[in-house]
């Protein structure tokens, strides 16, 4: 009897389900990174928004207080505080901002100096 050349049934079998595996292991890290891409792109957007409200809104005279308004679809609140400096020295403000869309938010801080000639009179 002539022996044939070729795959046994099981070998195929165990071919195919190996193929199925590393196909679902595929899909599953190519899903993970387009919603890691998703949270990047939504991160990048809250982060352009927050850096355009602290140009627009610090660059002038500052003076302690809450501010807020709406860019694009972005929402955003900036509460501004003096810090305490000795007579003559700069005054120092923290600008605390929060930016959010739908469901995320997201916080920036930081410092901004001013000289003493903007200093309103006592």
């Amino acid at each position: 009897m002539k022996r044939q050349a070729g795959f046994t049934l099981l070998e195929m079998l165990a071919a195919l389900m190996l193929m199925a595996l590393c196909s679902t292991v595929l899909l599953v890290a190519f899903g993970q990174s387009a919603r890691s891409l998703a949270q990047v792109n939504h991160s990048d957007r809250l982060t352009h928004a927050a850096l355009s409200v602290l140009d627009q809104q610090a660059s002038g005279p500052l003076a302690s207080g809450v501010q807020q308004g709406k860019l694009d679809a972005i929402h955003w609140q900036l509460r501004i505080a003096q810090q305490p400096t000795r007579f003559g020295q700069p005054r120092l403000f923290r600008l605390d901002l929060t930016v959010s869309e739908g469901p995320r938010q997201a916080h920036f801080s930081t410092l901004r100096l001013r000289a003493v000639s903007d200093r309103a009179p006592l």
